[in-house]
């Protein structure tokens, strides 16, 4: 794909996953886009199309440009728009997350090598130096979380799995930033997901597949509990 292309969806999609940025679920004018996002129209409506094709946007003759609706047996289209639906999100995906990762924590407890045991460790490190910095923990921890699920998910070694799981991906990072950001705004939050993380990685490390399980839902359920307690006193997602 065209880099500056490239670059245009990837802040697009960035603008339009705000709902104030589309009332209604309707975008500005082409032009008025334009000017928004600082670049010519030609190279915009390029990134508009690439994102109809995605099934992202919809563009109506003569009725303007619009965040696309997916039908709910599209799931592909689905899981590509999910940080554009609704705030509720944040609580469904964390939910999907408790089905589809604490079994797989339990198969990999029994089936991980050293090579990703090692990985596992290295992530949880990461996660420990950049505890202090605010701004690495919103963007680096973000990233170092979300690969240390996706390897838990990885070690499991259940083909049909870690696809399914790869379809959830193309989200989770952004959901990491999100509930990262409303949950280390808490006391003594940082602390805590850290121990949970070292917990998970110390069971799969001892091959104890209930520790494993017990562990990861253990922090999800708190990070679910914690947010819904938050979404209940109207902190935005």
């Amino acid at each position: 794909m065209n880099r500056k292309r490239e670059e245009v969806i990837n802040k697009l999609t960035l603008w339009i996953s705000e709902p104030s940025k589309v009332p209604g679920g309707r975008l500005p004018s082409e032009r008025e886009l334009a000017l928004e996002m600082g670049v010519s129209r030609s190279l915009l409506r390029e990134a508009l199309i690439t994102l109809e094709v995605m099934g992202i946007l919809e563009i109506r003759e003569r009725s303007g440009i619009f965040v696309k609706v997916p039908a709910g047996e599209d799931f592909t289209v689905s899981l590509k728009t999910l940080n554009l639906w609704p705030e509720d999100l944040l609580i469904h995906l964390m939910e999907m997350r408790l089905l589809v990762e604490v079994p797989a924590a339990g198969l990999a407890a029994g089936r991980r090598n050293e090579n990703e045991l090692d990985q596992m460790r290295e992530c949880v490190k990461r996660l420990n130096n950049i505890r202090d910095s605010a701004d690495e923990m919103a963007a680096s921890g973000a990233f170092w979380d979300s690969l240390l699920h996706t390897l838990v998910v990885d070690a499991a070694h259940n083909p049909i799995l870690t696809r399914l799981y790869e379809g959830l991906a193309t989200t989770m990072e952004k959901h990491i930033v999100r509930s990262r950001n409303l949950l280390l705004s808490l006391p003594d939050m940082s602390d805590r997901i850290l121990q949970e993380h070292g917990n998970l990685v110390k069971s799969i490390a001892d091959k104890d597949p209930d520790g494993a399980m017990n562990s990861l839902r253990n922090h999800l359920e708190k990070a679910l509990k914690q947010l819904g307690r938050l979404k209940g006193k109207g902190i935005s997602q």
